[in-house]
């Protein structure tokens, strides 16, 4: 079962305030790319070395994890110097994410930058991807849990929150539309319960995220200013209450527990309706 139903609405785009700070977006945008064309193949042909050198599975876990997460930090710094975007978190929340262990992260995923971001934030994350990635995501399958099957997913999520690493997990899949949202799926709720761990929604609002987010549009840029990132913290999910649950009954609870929250923090912080 999928929890929240897709909507879509014809695009309003607001007027462009600045001619010349929405020319300048563009031109940001495509050194951003440039940015991420070059990290990418670094950040490759580290994890190539980084497969020759080290032979402990858990260990080239965790280095991999650390490079991917310093990458990550390089890219948004990069973007934040060239003033293409801008990010908010405030100092507790920074913390409380840098010290975060064997948690199950969910979040609403509006644009292309919200995985880098979250990476940046969040270390030994061992993410969600799909089977048989293409390149250079076949070289992160080091530090990745693939989702090729659910037995094959439960033992990579077992291993990686027994070893305090984190999972992140888009519930919608793919890209919020900037209006409405898309259906959640049950696979973070599922894998808390099968895992006892709990579950850490996060809210990525501030500005609209028109040229990075769905649908997509390559040549756009964001018409109020800059684009503007703002990470929240929302309270913990514990799977206590729960418990006496039937197995597909407790997910599809849970399921819904996730989206109440962050659509709730959507309204709250930017009055939008998710």
């Amino acid at each position: 079962m999928k929890i929240g139903f897709a909507r879509r609405q014809k695009e309003k785009l607001p007027k462009i305030k600045n001619p010349f700070l929405y020319a300048y977006g563009l031109f940001a945008k495509l050194l951003a790319s440039l940015f991420f064309l070059i990290l990418s193949l670094v950040l490759s042909a580290s994890l190539l070395l980084a497969r020759l050198l080290f032979r402990r599975k858990a260990l080239l876990k965790k280095v991999s994890c650390a490079l991917i997460s310093g990458f990550c930090r390089i890219f948004t710094l990069l973007l934040r110097a060239i003033f293409f975007i801008k990010l908010r978190v405030t100092d507790e929340d920074r913390k409380k994410l840098k010290s975060l262990k064997s948690g199950i992260v969910v979040a609403n995923h509006p644009s292309v930058l919200d995985l880098p971001i979250l990476l940046s934030l969040v270390p030994a994350v061992s993410l969600v991807i799909p089977p048989k990635p293409r390149f250079p995501l076949s070289l992160m399958k080091d530090a990745y849990t693939e989702a090729g099957s659910w037995d094959a997913l439960l033992f990579g999520a077992k291993d990686t929150l027994t070893a305090g690493g984190n999972i992140i997990i888009f519930p919608e899949r793919h890209l919020t539309p900037r209006s409405g949202t898309n259906p959640y799926r049950r696979t973070a709720a599922r894998l808390a319960r099968e895992c006892a761990s709990p579950i850490q929604p996060l809210y990525i609002g501030g500005s609209d995220k028109h040229g990075l987010g769905s649908p997509a549009a390559p040549l756009a840029y964001c018409r109020t200013g800059l684009y503007v990132y703002e990470i929240k913290m929302l309270p913990a999910i514990p799977l206590d209450g729960y418990a006496e649950m039937k197995s597909r009954e407790a997910s599809v609870a849970v399921t819904k527990k996730i989206h109440d929250e962050i659509s709730a923090e959507a309204y709250l912080s930017d009055y939008r309706i998710v």
